[in-house]
């Protein structure tokens, strides 16, 4: 019951969330231009990859817990997870782009990245591109390799992630050159968003430091739109990054410990949710731009 009650939850609040700020991204972008700001299409990118993670790996936790039978087959099963693992390779991806554009946007003109900021812009597009057909491309061999499970007798097994399996075949996780790939590409873009992260938080307290030896400490000035924007990415990679490496743990600790009752899949399950739920929060909260 309470795998079934955090799904619902998490589904409902994060695809409201997503529906909401995508509503506000495209209103600017269509009625609003001179409100856009350089990393709206970055965030645009990431809510879109968040809404489909909620749809493909929420959604049908709450339709099978509910006790729903399975109507998409195979090949509605295989579809599912491969845009599920498209979308969280892509959330990763984007993540780690919006943090490390928002470094170059913020490092000082005498740093050795002020070269890229008037260029950072123009690389935005490119490399969403890039992500797009990298992962898109790079999943095609889970389109054949997802086994669904339809058979599930157990009260416990029906409250997790049985209605469409996103585990991989024993004979593709034998394939050691793909799991080395999808590993080497997690571990670079979390290492590349937390030393950009890092780097933030080491511009913003040199900045800080600056400022106290111009105004008093009563006087100071309200924090500008981009340091603003700057703690609102921070706030974004800290919960990405804590989320991933507990599931990481779950992942290898249910590979070390049989789980009969697949408790740790089902945490494994509502954690891979938890940012997409959370991240239009968060965004919400901290853009001015959004409607109270």
């Amino acid at each position: 019951m309470l795998v079934v009650i955090v799904s619902f939850m998490q589904t409902g609040m994060g695809l409201l969330g997503n529906a909401a700020l995508l509503m506000v991204y495209f209103g600017i972008f269509i009625s609003q231009p001179h409100h856009r700001k350089p990393t709206d299409l970055i965030l645009t990118h990431l809510t879109v990859a968040n809404t489909v993670t909620l749809l493909t790996q929420g959604a049908p936790t709450v339709i099978f817990a509910t006790g729903l039978e399975n109507k998409l087959e195979d090949v509605g099963c295989h579809i599912l997870s491969y845009f599920r693992r498209v979308t969280r390779g892509l959330s990763i991806c984007i993540t780690c782009l919006l943090s490390v554009f928002q470094a170059i946007t913020i490092s000082p003109s005498t740093s050795c990245w002020a070269w890229l900021k008037p260029k950072a812009t123009g690389y935005v597009i490119p490399s969403l591109i890039f992500f797009w057909i990298l992962h898109l491309s790079m999943y095609m061999n889970i389109l054949t390799a997802t086994v669904p499970i339809y058979n599930v007798t157990s009260t416990v097994n029906r409250l997790n992630m049985k209605y469409c399996s996103d585990m991989f075949s024993k004979k593709y996780l034998t394939n050691v050159a793909f799991v080395s790939v999808i590993t080497l590409r997690d571990v670079f873009f979390v290492f590349l968003m937390s030393w950009a992260s890092g780097y933030m938080v080491f511009v913003l307290y040199r900045h800080q430091k600056q400022v106290q030896h111009i105004h008093s400490t009563s006087l100071s000035p309200k924090s500008s739109p981009e340091t603003q924007a700057t703690h609102t990415i921070l706030l974004l990679v800290t919960c990405f990054v804590t989320f991933y490496c507990t599931n990481c743990i779950i992942i290898l600790t249910s590979t070390l410990v049989e789980d009969k009752n697949f408790r740790m899949m089902d945490a494994m399950t509502n954690l891979s949710a938890f940012y997409p739920a959370l991240c239009p929060w968060v965004l919400i909260k901290n853009d001015p731009r959004v409607p109270r």
